[in-house]
């Protein structure tokens, strides 16, 4: 306490206090920012503490804190304790040990109801409850990306993989690389979260700054004995592979088939993840008979199933391959994969045999929007083209055609 606050807290309280501020305002339209600092420091003088430059004098941070009804933890033992937990905490992520990350995560919270009142330990609390739940739900995210920065360095890193799966799960094709570095998840620095930033990397086709990052991962994660991450890693390097080095895709390949984790465990989710990969080069090279045996085992895992069933559907329209009957009945499009509803709807009205003219209206309407948010995105593109095609030279009408080639140059 005789030391002060660190100038790392310093920034974090700043950005407490006008979070904490803001909401008061909201609440109460009447309240100003003169009736907040009156009594305590100039405005001129709050105004460098929310453009967040450390004023050396402690107390004005403590002022603020009381009128808005918190205190600085100045508790070195319980700041210790927080610190070594969050450290067991953070590597029982690294480790992917899900049961026990949530059951020391559960003993936390629990130790933290004492101290729940201090000012950045109730943000924490708020935030550590919220990534209890296996995903996060909209609200949640929103709600924990706005805390992000009172947190410490450990909880970045513990909250931060948690906002970075959601980014990736569902607003990928929202945002950037910039967007990562505004909100700080761009520096993080776990492996893990490392790992959530290449495969963003990858769906946003920065390959160069994503072949650093895998490089990196791999190299950490063979240090750390971290075999599991590096297996990962390996899988989600031949996605930068068959992009900018294709003719080596077979040998990066070869070296995940050796990894004993595929050989030895077919229920990580992984190992799906490297079938469909396999599939996708194999269909970008053209050698369907190859893509079509790798599609249908990774559609086994219900994440691939609907990316899969449209490249099947599409390797039908192009080859005599079939597809078996109780593919073509139409089944319902989860939620969280609704972006295949268009085109998969699209196959199964043309397995229906319906009307030309019913078939070109629908993926002109229905499945021209949003290529962009698929990966590759050229792909889709190609796919749709494709539809096009076959429908005009069944119908020798090249009107749609011709406007999706001159929209898609």
């Amino acid at each position: 306490m005789l030391l002060g606050i660190a100038n790392a807290d310093k920034k974090r309280l700043s950005v407490f206090i006008q979070f904490e501020l803001k909401k008061r305002m909201r609440q109460d339209p009447d309240y100003t920012v003169d009736e907040f600092v009156s009594g305590i420091c100039s405005k001129t003088k709050f105004k460098l503490l929310v453009q967040n430059k450390e004023l050396f004098d402690t107390d004005i941070y403590e002022f603020f804190l009381r009128k808005l009804g918190y205190e600085f933890n100045y508790d070195d033992k319980i700041i210790s304790r927080a610190l070594a937990d969050k450290r067991d905490l953070l590597q029982l992520l690294e480790k992917q040990n899900m049961p026990a990350f949530y059951q020391g995560l559960q003993k936390y919270l629990k130790d933290m109801e004492s101290v729940k009142e201090y000012a950045l330990e109730s943000i924490e609390y708020e935030c550590f409850n919220w990534i209890l739940d296996v995903e996060l739900n909209t609200n949640a995210f929103s709600a924990l990306l706005v805390r992000f920065k009172m947190l410490d360095d450990y909880g970045q890193e513990i909250c931060g993989y948690f906002l970075l799966k959601y980014i990736h799960d569902h607003i990928a094709d929202r945002i950037d690389e910039k967007w990562l570095d505004r909100y700080g998840l761009k520096n993080l620095k776990a492996l893990q979260n490392q790992f959530w930033i290449l495969k963003l990397l990858i769906q946003w086709e920065a390959y160069y700054d994503a072949s650093i990052y895998c490089q990196n991962v791999l190299d950490q994660a063979y240090k750390r004995k971290n075999d599991r991450l590096f297996f990962h890693t390996q899988i989600t390097r031949l996605f930068i592979v068959m992009k900018i080095q294709p003719s080596a895709f077979e040998h990066y390949a070869n070296q995940v088939l050796e990894n004993p984790i595929i050989q030895e465990d077919r229920e990580d989710d992984y190992v799906y993840e490297f079938y469909h990969v396999v599939g996708l080069h194999y269909f970008i090279e053209k050698n369907y008979e190859q893509a079509w045996h790798y599609f249908r085992r990774a559609m086994n895992d219900e994440l691939y199933y609907f990316p899969e069933i449209i490249f099947l559907n599409h390797m039908a329209t192009i080859t005599s391959m079939k597809l078996p009957e109780e593919l073509k009945e139409q089944i319902q499009v989860p939620q969280d994969q609704k972006i295949y509803q268009p085109i998969y709807r699209y196959f199964c009205l043309k397995n229906k045999k319906e009307s030309y003219d019913t078939l070109e209206t629908y993926l002109w309407d229905n499945c021209c929007k949003g290529l962009d948010r698929f990966y590759p995105s050229w792909v889709m593109k190609d796919i749709i083209q494709t539809e096009f095609e076959w429908i005009a030279s069944q119908t020798g009408d090249k009107k749609y055609l011709n406007r999706f080639l001159e929209e898609n140059k």
